[in-house]
């Protein structure tokens, strides 16, 4: 993959992810403050989706130089390459999540850290990792919707040569 289009896919990714999350972070902000959790929540977003958009991006551009490219109905082709970037960014998503929602319920803080084993209570274990596992599932069916619009925005940036 050549830089050009690897910082093609990095911007996308980034579009893609905030996309996913601008419209649940802004409903579930009630009083719209922004606040250090939400710029945390939104730049795991935009991370997960140029992890997810990577991946993706990649796995296209060794299809299109190891072997002829089948033919196939570019919006099959958009939902494939959706359900990498939602499995993919959605696993990362849910990393991400899964971690900062751990330390924000424990309240963590610089200042009064807390031990190792409050982390792995059951509220503060199973609470993260439902959040998680929700993100995750947003992310993938996300992919799923909306592969069929930014699949080939992928494919196009991935194997474009320059």
């Amino acid at each position: 993959m050549t830089p050009a289009a690897r910082n093609r896919l990095l911007l996308l990714g980034a579009v893609w992810g905030l996309a996913l999350a601008v419209v649940p972070a802004i409903v579930m902000t009630d009083p719209y403050e922004l606040t250090g959790f939400l710029v945390v929540a939104l730049l795991c977003a935009a991370a997960s989706g140029v992890v997810g958009t990577l991946v993706a991006g990649g796995r296209v551009s060794r299809r299109a130089s190891g072997r002829k490219a089948t033919r196939g109905a570019a919006a099959l082709r958009g939902l494939g390459i959706g359900a990498v970037q939602g499995i993919v960014g959605g696993a990362f998503a849910a990393l991400l999540f899964w971690t900062v929602m751990a330390l924000t319920i424990s309240g963590f803080t610089l200042r009064d850290p807390v031990e190792l084993s409050v982390l792995m209570s059951p509220r503060i274990f199973l609470g993260s990792f439902f959040v998680a596992l929700s993100a995750f599932a947003y992310t993938l069916v996300g992919g799923l919707v909306l592969g069929p619009l930014f699949g080939p925005l992928v494919e196009r940036a991935a194997s474009k040569e320059k």
